[in-house]
């Protein structure tokens, strides 16, 4: 019997975390209620969840303040963009903040290597630039740069999802994924709850079907599809997991297809193929680092 090496494992998790959170748009856009209070009841609900689970499991023992205040970091990151890319969705186009939410990747690899230190061969950023292509290509319609302030949002959220991305992967080599977890939709719940005070709209869905969906984003989007990918980024590099998510804009185009009957235009075919070659080809050079840094360890 074949047995799936850690990082074959960080690859398929973080891969089904891009999938499952990849569905999210859908879902709010049939949400009952504003924006940013989608996400304050996605990441409450989460919270209530994990909670139970935490008391039953005692997972809450030795926590200290100073580790609350560290792990309040990516929730407030990740509370962050999400509200700003809500509002982005306001002022621009869905493509377009879909768009500039996705240049995170080049925000992990500019933070990862003047502040980390983090070094990477010239192939990966090849394969990087690759995918962002692909994303491009999929994601770009002519005649929708209409809005800068949408625009410039979208590209602030980009910049605290990458800040959420480095801070999972550093705090994974200290914290329980549990944890992570739990504290990551705690905090990311304040930065959604004080952006729906400027939205107008219904404040609860008015539906068993409202209430359905935002509890679906809780269990399924933030617990599964967020826990994959944090369990994921605690196995592979942060530059290279950023790519793997590049698989969500693309997941809720083809869902886009299904549930709203979008086209999927021939530009768009091609960009999803030269989206999967560029994340094929970043793995490839991600081993090649990986395999070279083990050396380096083993010989030290």
């Amino acid at each position: 019997m074949t047995t799936l090496s850690l990082r074959t494992i960080g690859i398929l998790s973080t891969s089904i975390g891009a999938f499952l959170i990849g569905i999210a748009p859908i879902l709010v856009r049939t949400s009952e209620v504003t924006p940013s209070l989608t996400g304050f009841y996605r990441f409450l609900i989460a919270t209530f969840v994990l909670f139970l689970f935490g008391i039953i499991k005692k997972k809450f023992k030795n926590i200290k303040i100073k580790d609350i205040f560290y792990l309040s970091i990516p929730g407030l990151f990740f509370g962050t963009d999400i509200t700003l890319w809500h509002w982005s969705i306001n002022e621009t186009s869905i493509a377009n903040a879909s768009l500039f939410v996705n240049t995170a990747p080049i925000y992990v690899a500019i933070i990862s290597f003047f502040i980390f230190k983090e070094k990477l061969d010239l192939f990966f950023y090849f394969a990087g630039s690759f995918c962002l292509l692909g994303v491009f290509l999929i994601l770009f319609e002519q005649n929708e740069f209409q809005s800068l302030k949408g625009d410039f949002l979208s590209l602030l959220a980009a910049l605290f999802y990458s800040g959420y991305l480095i801070s999972i992967k550093r705090f994974s080599k200290t914290y329980d994924i549990f944890l992570l977890m739990f504290f990551s939709a705690l905090f990311g719940c304040i930065p959604l709850l004080a952006g729906s005070f400027v939205e107008s709209g219904a404040l609860v869905p008015y539906s068993y079907n409202g209430w359905i969906n935002l509890i679906f984003q809780g269990l399924f989007i933030q617990i599964a599809g967020q826990g994959s990918i944090i369990f994921g980024l605690s196995l592979l590099r942060v530059q290279f997991s950023s790519l793997i998510l590049l698989l969500q804009p693309l997941t809720a185009a083809l869902l886009a297809i299904i549930f709203f009957g979008e086209m999927f235009l021939n530009q768009q075919i091609f960009g999803a193929i030269i989206l999967l070659v560029g994340i094929y080809l970043a793995g490839i050079s991600d081993k090649k680092i990986r395999n070279k840094d083990d050396t380096k360890y083993q010989n030290s």
